[in-house]
């Protein structure tokens, strides 16, 4: 008896610790969410980390040509299908060349007859109504008692003399324009126009452009001015550290100098300041069509100098040196 109850009892304690160990035991594991189910993750409500920005590199400006034109009255009245051509390369390489500014330095026409003045405003007013300029009058394009008033009347002349930017009824003229990172300022001077106090009022007003002076009679020779040329070398030029280039026409051939300021007196002249003159127009064989490319450099500063003919379509005038059509100024703007 007594072993029976011992094995009944130990029966019964066997089946109370099977069911205290099921009750104990762990629940089946709930698989964990993966990293895409960020609505379940403790991190949810924390915004990614934003990527750090790059900076864009500062543009550098863009190299830029100015086109310059000179005495062009033998072909405006003999030969216009060449001044066309040079309108038509200037037109057509507008983008390629990156052209900013076109200036001529008088002598358009050679005489007062409705041919020239229709042969001048074929060529030059599709030029000036694309592009910004400056053109000044030469001995040619004005009347014997030395009037401005029939050259300011041309529409090649209007289209670049702007209101509140000329000098005594448009005897001179000054334009602006912004290319390559820079401002520059250029003034046409008349034939023989003496307009010194005027130019350093309008320099004062754009003390940050750099400066360019158009006219027709400047150099004589190497070293040697004429009395416009001179008025402004010795009155303007000295006050203003940006004045940096003087182009000019009327006699024949082609002349660079290059003078020296100290604008900061040390001792040592550290601005250049460049006059040229450039005319082919007596060769009326071999010197038909040629203009001056004058290609400025952001970077070093410098301006490229090459002759063209659109006409001839060569880049070299064959009577003048090498070195005297294609060239480089250093430091010069």
């Amino acid at each position: 008896m007594k072993k029976a109850l011992a094995l009944v009892l130990f029966c019964c304690l066997m089946l109370l610790g099977y069911a205290s160990q099921a009750e104990t035991a762990a629940p089946e594991a709930t698989p964990t969410p993966r990293a895409t189910e960020s609505s379940s993750l403790p991190c949810a409500d924390v915004p990614a980390p934003t990527p750090e920005a790059v900076p864009s590199p500062t543009p550098v400006p863009t190299p830029f040509t100015l086109v310059w034109i000179s005495d062009t009255q033998n072909i405006c009245r003999e030969k216009s299908p060449v001044f066309d051509s040079m309108r038509d390369w200037i037109l057509e390489n507008r983008e390629k060349e990156n052209i900013q500014f076109v200036v001529h330095t008088g002598d358009v026409i050679d005489g007062f007859s409705p041919t020239m003045f229709e042969n001048a405003a074929n060529a030059m007013v599709p030029i000036f109504q694309a592009l910004p300029g400056m053109i000044v009058s030469g001995n040619h394009d004005i009347s014997k008692n030395g009037s401005q008033y029939y050259f300011v009347q041309r529409p090649y002349t209007q289209l670049v003399q702007k209101k509140g930017q000329t000098y005594r009824d448009g005897d001179a003229a000054y334009a602006t324009f912004h290319a390559g990172g820079a401002d520059f300022l250029v003034f046409g001077l008349g034939y023989e126009v003496k307009c010194t106090d005027w130019m350093n009022e309008v320099i004062a007003q754009h003390p940050n452009h750099v400066v360019i002076a158009v006219i027709h009679k400047g150099l004589e020779k190497k070293g040697v001015f004429f009395v416009d040329a001179r008025n402004i070398f010795q009155q303007v030029v000295p006050k203003c550290p940006t004045f940096r280039l003087l182009l000019c026409g009327h006699m024949r051939g082609t002349i660079t100098q290059t003078d020296w300021f100290d604008d900061d007196g040390d001792g040592t002249p550290e601005r250049s300041f460049t006059s040229m003159m450039f005319n082919y127009q007596d060769d009326t064989l071999n010197g038909l069509g040629f203009m001056r490319l004058l290609k400025f450099d952001p970077l070093t500063r410098n301006i490229e100098i090459s002759t063209y003919s659109p006409w001839l379509d060569l880049w070299h005038y064959v009577r003048a040196e090498e070195s005297d059509d294609h060239f480089i100024l250093e430091n010069a703007w």
